[in-house]
């Protein structure tokens, strides 16, 4: 599949949204309406609770959490058994995003090291993963 939106397009989206105080999985999974087909104010709905780790609780990022919501839309097609290419595209993109920023753990992610980025940057990461994921299937 062929993305039909710009990767430049989503971040400067993703980046906007940001701006109006939206949460680190709600601009990831806002910016790939076009996979989901959720509306902005149901995508915002669906992942809010995301963020922060999962409501705040620093455990797996909300980018990556929200990067899985999309893997989802675009490779399940409602058989159970489906759910293995689910995992399979899930476990590529999350191999990426930890070989770039060390680990998928929030609290791991915003501790105070050398390694340590802005959240925005981790939004754009996982943006710029699922984008070219999406056009590698």
């Amino acid at each position: 599949m062929k993305n039909k939106v710009t990767l430049e397009s989503r971040i400067e989206r993703a980046r906007q949204l940001r701006k109006e105080g939206h949460t680190c999985s709600q601009c990831v999974y806002m910016v790939f309406d076009d996979i989901h087909g959720l509306s902005p104010e149901s995508a915002a709905t669906v992942s809010c609770g995301l963020g922060g780790g999962i409501g705040g609780l620093h455990n797996v990022c909300g980018t990556v959490s929200a990067l899985s919501l999309v893997a989802g839309s675009l490779c399940y097609d409602g058989n159970p058994k489906s759910k293995i290419p689910v995992y399979s595209f899930i476990k590529k993109c999350c191999e990426d995003f930890a070989g770039q920023n060390g680990s998928i753990i929030c609290a791991e992610l915003l501790a105070d090291t050398p390694r340590r980025k802005p959240c925005m940057q981790y939004i754009e990461d996982s943006i710029t993963i699922l984008h070219r994921h999406i056009d590698e299937e």
